[in-house]
């Protein structure tokens, strides 16, 4: 049967029909995170010991970048002080704890198992003073800093290289992704369990979900273009358990490309 855009004519005396239908796509809401550029790593660091020197700089450099951001100064004021805090806090502070936790751990053993007939006195911790200027913030320091680089990320006064001063840009992402990587999750649905797919669909605009069950085919589940995917599908007997497995594909606006992501798989009970 031809279609309306197959090149037959209306008076061929062909049969019309419908043009045959896409593969189907799940979601095509793109969700954007101002915090996690895809195509960079995460600008806050994943190190602790590597915080301190992050809020300092932050403290230091955003006086100076808002002579271009001309955001209002009482809040830049007292997001440096909420970077000074969080620096001290994080470093100096974190230390010392860490340090007298040993302290703490050996005076209890010494209480428990010590010789000497000696009396046992609690030792006494005092914290380091912090430098003069740092005082304390209200909770939520650090959610006030991240929502503060997505505002002004926002302003047309922003450019890259205040993000690179403010250290609210993150380095390049020079890893090699070739195939999507994903974890599954079981959880319990209407009627069975469903099996949740988290994805990482690095700089492609989405992927293609396979499955195979029952040691069948593999057949294609659908398009997703945002992370996660959740397979609903019935078992095939309903009151038994079933293996799935699953693999992924890039997708992009030229269709599937790349090889497949490895096989995993899970159980999926009634």
């Amino acid at each position: 049967m031809p279609t309306w855009n197959s090149g037959v004519t209306w008076s061929s005396g062909a049969l019309w029909g419908p043009v045959s239908p896409p593969p189907p796509i799940v979601k095509t809401t793109r969700t954007h995170n101002l915090r996690s550029n895809m195509k960079r790593l995460p600008f806050f660091p994943t190190r602790i010991a590597e915080r301190p020197a992050w809020f300092n700089n932050f403290a230091t450099q955003l006086p100076l970048a808002n002579a271009i951001l001309a955001q209002d100064a009482t809040l830049v004021a007292d997001l440096v002080k909420d970077a000074r805090y969080c620096a001290y806090v994080t470093g100096d502070w974190l230390k010392w704890a860490r340090d007298n936790g040993e302290q703490a751990t050996a005076a209890i053993e010494e209480l428990y198992s010590g010789t000497g007939g000696t009396e046992f006195d609690l030792p006494v911790f005092t914290p380091p003073a912090p430098e003069a200027g740092v005082v304390p913030v209200e909770v939520g320091a650090l959610t006030r800093i991240l929502d503060f680089a997505v505002k002004i990320k926002r302003e047309p006064t922003y450019t890259e290289a205040i993000g690179f001063q403010l250290g609210i840009i993150g380095g390049e992402d020079s890893a090699e992704h070739p195939v999507p990587e994903f974890t599954l999750e079981v959880e319990r649905g209407s009627g069975c369990e469903c099996v949740k797919i988290k994805f990482k669909k690095y700089k492609h605009k989405g992927v293609v979900v396979f499955s195979r069950r029952a040691n069948g085919g593999w057949e294609q589940l659908g398009i997703d273009l945002a992370s996660p995917y959740l397979d609903e599908r019935p078992l095939l007997v309903p009151t038994q358990p079933e293996a799935r497995e699953y693999r992924l594909q890039y997708y992009d606006d030229e269709g599937p490309n790349g090889d497949f992501s490895p096989v995993q798989g899970v159980t999926v009970n009634p």
